[in-house]
């Protein structure tokens, strides 16, 4: 062991232990194990909690030891020393002294837990310290209980199998009221779901105890359970029914009242109106809506009736979006109830004349529908068929090809097992007996029915005889990613920290052509956070990479292949689609099957970002995998330069003035940002103001990507401003305050401004966004 670490822990002095960073790593790397064992034998001497020069020595080895390890990149090796200290930290009281100071085994215990989950993707580390640190959280201390659940949400992005064995202790610590906790839940649910099935009305009743970020952690768990045990939260839809007010959880509720309304609609036929009124205040929930009528619709006649008239009234929209789900459930309620289709024809007939093509195409389905139904009840006329028990009999009338009876009357009588009976009639007729007549033995359930019927329309396939194959249900786009699901997976896994991706793309009518924009929301979604309600949009001239990319992380993002007809997969192809006035650039079925995009693709994007500005407000969040905008992402460094909620920064900057360019000159003036404006003095003492919503955009000045700031530009519609701070930090507080002052003063504003009409809204998240083009001279932020 090196003499002076020897020195500093054996004599516990004080006096060198700061000398100890004066050592190279190299030359301490090997005695890291000794030392750890010498720092168990200090913490767990029996005045160690009232010896400060311990505490002190101790801290400094500690901050030494993990330097090393992580510079040296030697965590495995060491692992189960630092678990033995955690170990030994157990065994001693964590509980606060005082209401601001933690005893100082927790204090040690944070620093070792500190070093041992920077490496949480190393499974070997996880493995010994997830048993040990899970076993903290039944302490009283709410501090290292909340560093402790950070910790473990790091681990469970990719050890969630290791932290699902542990449920139980986790659900306790959320039921205690360590509710950032739940955070943990959605990723660690598929590995271990009983125990938060069985504690689903514990969980829904801390829901108005939770902030924003945890309700949506829950409610993601809940989705999840509605999709294989629905029933589980049937009881509890009128509580959750509760948060379709608040935009951030209304789409995670709507989401998965679709996934129970299927399952079983009948609970929320009394809902109804409630959703309704919801879809009314924010359109962007119609989609989900329609889909929960058109559930809703299988229950009986009257619910078919009340269905229809819904989606018929609703006829008047103009996001084409939302008249094809208005069409597709349509087109599937016709399938039980075929009268309700031919009474209200004439209103659908009219969406032929003014829709987009795919709108057309399936107009023209419902009037073939309709006129093979016509010609049904014409067969009906001439032929007739009785049924019973364990048999068919059918009964013809006329005189059929090639017929042996010349009296024209055919009698013959088909046997068939009761337990294949049902498979053996087509859709339509089994749906109809079962739900209107009960003629069958084995009914089949409205929940089946729609499944199968939305399974048949998802084919574009109906048969009067037999359900579609599941062949006849792929298409190309299925079968491409069936085959490249897990190569998807890499990539978009692997790009994911250098290119962020949209939340929204929409298309928009230009004042010459179809554009498209890009919108990005913020993943942190913070008490402070700059975009929690609204977007960072930009109007890209790179649509066919951006869609391929976008398509790429939805399938990432799916438990199985999607298909050309999966929603979220058509609502891009519909994009696609809208913006090809040239038809030399290929299929969407051409696009998304092609090569991913390159390298150079990838590159040519993060220069665009750069150009509008995205990395100055935005960077990737390493440990929770998302991109957050610096607010969310540090928000402990805008305290002091927040005031009641509004950016508050003042000082001198020297700013370069002149009327010529090759004359400007660097002059300094005190600034002072307050508000909604900037304030500056002259050299005759007078003030001048500009009003921050003026504001275009906000730059910081480097010479590289990734150099320092040298200075930072304001732009407004007439005038480009630049100036100097004292340092790159100054530079930086000064950026920052100004993005979040701009972004809350142009709060609002998109909704009011516009050129054009948004034609197609698709969204990654089945999420709808009506957006209105802005000006040339609108704001990027």
């Amino acid at each position: 062991m090196h003499e002076l670490f020897a020195k500093v822990l054996n004599e516990k002095d004080l006096s060198k232990a700061g000398d100890l960073f004066s050592l190279e790593d190299r030359d301490i790397v090997d005695d890291i194990s000794t030392a750890l064992e010498k720092i168990g034998d200090i913490i767990n001497t029996e005045d160690y909690v009232n010896n400060d020069n311990d505490q002190s020595v101790v801290e400094i080895c500690i901050t030494r030891v993990t330097t090393t390890i992580r510079e040296m990149d030697t965590i495995e090796d060491h692992s189960s020393g630092l678990v033995r200290l955690l170990q030994l930290c157990q065994q001693h009281n964590l509980n606060p002294v005082t209401q601001d100071k933690d005893p100082p085994h927790a204090k040690v215990a944070s620093d070792i837990m500190s070093c041992l989950f920077t490496h949480y993707s190393k499974s070997k580390v996880m493995k010994m310290a997830i048993p040990v640190v899970v076993n903290f959280l039944g302490i009283d201390n709410k501090e290292l209980s909340r560093n402790v659940s950070s910790y473990l949400s790091l681990a469970a992005l990719d050890n969630a199998d290791l932290l699902a064995k542990h449920m139980e202790i986790i659900l306790n610590s959320i039921f205690r009221g360590n509710y950032i906790l739940s955070t943990v839940l959605p990723q660690i649910y598929a590995q271990n779901s009983d125990p938060i099935i069985d504690c689903t009305d514990r969980l829904t009743d801390i829901l108005d105890q939770c902030d924003v970020s945890e309700r949506s952690s829950l409610f993601q768990v809940f989705s999840m359970v509605a999709k294989n045990k629905p029933k589980t939260l049937e009881p509890h839809i009128h509580k959750l029914s509760e948060y379709l007010s608040t935009s951030v959880l209304a789409p995670l509720v709507l989401v998965m009242f679709v996934d129970m309304a299927i399952a079983n609609p009948k609970p929320f036929v009394s809902f109804a109106p409630v959703l309704k009124a919801s879809a009314e205040k924010q359109p962007i929930h119609l989609i989900h809506v329609l889909q929960i009528m058109g559930a809703i619709g299988t229950i009986n006649e009257e619910q078919a009736q009340q269905s229809m008239a819904y989606f018929v009234s609703n006829l008047n929209q103009t996001d084409q979006s939302v008249l094809t789900v208005i069409l597709q459930e349509v087109k599937a309620l016709s399938l039980t109830h075929p009268e309700l289709l031919v009474e209200n024809m004439d209103k659908i007939s009219k969406l032929s004349q003014s829709g987009s093509s795919a709108i057309r195409i399936l107009v023209q389905q419902l009037k073939d529908d309709e006129k093979k139904r016509s010609n049904a009840v014409e067969k009906e006329m001439k032929s007739v068929s009785s049924q019973t028990e364990g048999a068919v009999t059918v009964i013809t009338v006329g005189n059929p090809p090639n017929s042996a009876n010349p009296n024209g009357i055919t009698v013959r009588q088909v046997h068939i097992p009761p337990s294949s009976m049902s498979s053996q009639q087509s859709l339509g007729k089994s749906s109809r007996a079962s739900v209107s007549t009960g003629r069958y033995d084995r009914p089949v359930s409205p929940s089946s029915i729609y499944t199968d019927r939305m399974s048949m329309i998802s084919s574009g396939t109906a048969s009067s005889q037999h359900g579609p194959s599941i062949e006849s249900m792929r298409d190309g786009v299925q079968h491409f990613c069936d085959k490249h699901f897990s190569t998807i997976r890499n990539f978009i896994s692997n790009i994911s920290a250098r290119i962020p991706l949209p939340e929204v793309c929409s298309v928009i009518n230009g004042r010459h052509k179809r554009f498209l924009r890009l919108s990005f929301l913020c993943g942190g979604k913070g008490d402070q956070c700059i975009y929690s309600k609204s977007y960072f949009t930009l109007d890209t001239k790179l649509p066919k990479t951006w869609i391929h990319l976008m398509f790429l992380s939805t399938q990432a993002k799916a438990s199985s292949a999607l298909s050309q007809h999966d929603y979220s997969i058509s609502r891009l192809k519909t994009c696609w689609d809208s913006l090809q006035t040239d038809r030399s650039t290929g299929s969407f079925l051409t696009l998304v099957t092609s090569s991913f995009p390159s390298a150079k693709d990838q590159d040519i994007l993060i220069h665009e970002l750069h150009s509008f500005r995205f990395f100055d407000v935005f960077e990737f969040n390493a440990a929770k995998k998302y991109w957050a905008c610096f607010m969310c992402n540090h928000p402990e460094k805008m305290w002091d330069l927040m005031k009641n909620g509004t950016p508050v920064i003042a000082g001198q900057l020297r700013e370069k003035k002149g009327r010529w360019k090759f004359l400007k000159r660097w002059k300094t003036r005190y600034f002072t940002l307050s508000g909604t404006q900037i304030t500056y003095s002259k050299s005759d003492q007078r003030h001048e103001t500009l009003p921050v919503s003026k504001i275009q955009s906000v730059k910081a000045v480097r010479k590289g990507y990734r150099d320092i700031p040298k200075a930072f530009e304001i732009f407004t519609a007439d005038q480009t401003y630049t100036f100097k701070a004292k340092g790159h930090q100054n530079i930086e507080q000064w950026v920052q305050c100004l993005h979040i002052a701009v972004a809350q003063a142009h709060k609002g504003d998109n909704s009011k401004k516009g050129t054009g009409k948004a034609e197609v809204c698709p969204s990654r998240q089945d999420n709808l966004v009506i957006e209105r083009p802005r000006s040339v001279m609108d704001t990027k932020l």
